[in-house]
């Protein structure tokens, strides 16, 4: 059975024997897997054993969870967190052998990355998902991120003029870690106090500390000396490296959705109004679109693959690659 993030506390109530959280959205990630474990722990699922999908991981280890029990065990919580959603023929072997053994004693908690067609179509995830449940963890967009984003405030009593809200939307769209972080120091600096535009551009947009706004702003205008400087101070805040991908990703993938259709002599106005690009940033990525070719904007895109295998895979931050992405997006050095 597949349900959204929003649909999953009325299933937390009578526990499934598996539960699949995958999506890339990290906040709504986070908070779902901490809701299964409470409710898992308030259901007497005491004992967590934990398995990480790293370099030194064996699906022997899976295959093998929660058959130790014994008459005086607790209920255990066995949770798995993929990298990959291609486990192969061991991987696959293994699922199938936990689920045939599985105790009623025993719940399998998987998350990990979102999972594409062609995986949901696999035997083997067909079958976790049909005993279980599958969390989608989808990035909210257009009125959806509204909305979440009017929830969250109004929870920690905040309360924004109409345009002040707008624009802290377009602000932090596609970025629910940021804009979650961002309210609560909101509530922590105004308590109850209404944020108007005045006030949310002096606390929010004109901090003395660099952000990743100023970094996508430095690198898209082709200024990769501001932009080298943003990111070695992000590097020195030791800036969650699942952010600066999602400054990079976010703004590569609208500029080769223009450079297509530049190209084919399609109108940019609907593309920029989708990304809700502000007319004042729109002049930005005209210079980039200019001054980069497809085959440039196809490197940079594929770098980015190396640095997002480098974060999610080998769990390290490569920041000498977003050096060399910067330096390829300004057009000072060709990839």
């Amino acid at each position: 059975m597949q349900i959204y993030v929003n649909q999953l506390a009325p299933h937390l109530k009578q526990l499934k024997p598996v539960y699949l959280v995958l999506g890339d959205e990290p906040l709504q990630k986070i908070q779902s897997v901490d809701a299964i474990r409470k409710a898992c722990f308030d259901q007497g699922f005491a004992e967590r054993i934990s398995l990480i999908q790293d370099p030194s991981f064996r699906w022997g280890d899976l295959a093998s969870s929660g058959q130790n029990l014994s008459l005086f065990s607790q209920r255990q919580l066995i949770e798995l967190e993929l990298t990959s959603l291609k486990p192969g023929q061991e991987g696959s072997k293994a699922f199938a052998q936990f689920l045939d053994n599985q105790s009623s004693d025993t719940i399998l908690l998987i998350h990990g990355p979102k999972a594409p067609s062609e995986v949901q179509k696999a035997k083997w995830f067909k079958r976790l998902e049909q005993t279980g449940l599958l969390v989608n963890v989808n990035q909210p967009q257009g009125r959806h991120f509204n909305q979440w984003v009017n929830q969250s405030a109004n929870a920690r009593q905040l309360s924004f003029d109409a345009d002040a809200l707008a624009k802290f939307c377009l602000m932090f769209e596609g970025n629910l870690l940021a804009a979650d972080q961002e309210l609560e120091k909101l509530s922590l600096a105004l308590g109850t106090q209404r944020i108007t535009n005045e006030l949310l551009k002096e606390r929010v947009t004109n901090q003395a500390r660099y952000n990743l706004f100023e970094l996508q702003d430095a690198f898209i205008g082709g200024h990769s000396a501001k932009a080298l400087r943003i990111l070695a101070s992000l590097q020195h805040e030791a800036l969650e490296p699942q952010l600066l991908f999602w400054a990079f990703s976010r703004e590569l993938e609208l500029l080769l959705k223009l450079k297509v259709a530049a190209q084919n002599r399609q109108p940019l106005a609907k593309i920029y109004q989708q990304a809700r690009v502000w007319q004042s940033r729109q002049a930005l990525f005209e210079q980039a679109l200019s001054r980069l070719s497809l085959n440039d904007l196809l490197a940079c895109s594929s770098l980015l693959a190396k640095i997002e295998i480098a974060i999610k895979v080998e769990f390290t931050t490569p920041w000498d690659l977003f050096c060399q992405l910067i330096l390829g997006i300004t057009g000072q050095n060709k990839l």
